[in-house]
């Protein structure tokens, strides 16, 4: 499928990652806190699948010092798509 428009204007080349997977979703009361530490979807699931919900705050951080945005869009059932955009650096005179 192609790629989903930003959610945000950028006078600024980006790069658009999109990593996609066709798992249970994410409600949508949770697409924001699940990049805050020690979340996740259902504390349940950490059980059975493992984690410490840290994961999405260590992404988010990383991509934050790039100077970069990190979302995720989810439908329930149908699964999720977790977008990274970083800005491009142009290339400087002697480089390359």
């Amino acid at each position: 499928s192609p790629p989903s428009p930003l959610p945000f204007p950028s006078p600024h080349p980006l790069i658009l990652f999109q990593v996609k997977d066709q798992g249970i979703g994410i409600p949508g009361d949770k697409l924001e806190t699940i990049f805050d530490r020690f979340q996740q979807v259902d504390a349940s699931n950490s059980r059975s699948q493992g984690g410490t919900g840290l994961g999405l705050t260590i992404c988010r951080g990383i991509v934050q010092q790039h100077n970069g945005q990190i979302w995720v869009e989810s439908k329930l059932g149908e699964g999720s798509t977790f977008c990274v955009t970083l800005p491009l650096a142009e290339q400087r005179e002697g480089e390359g």
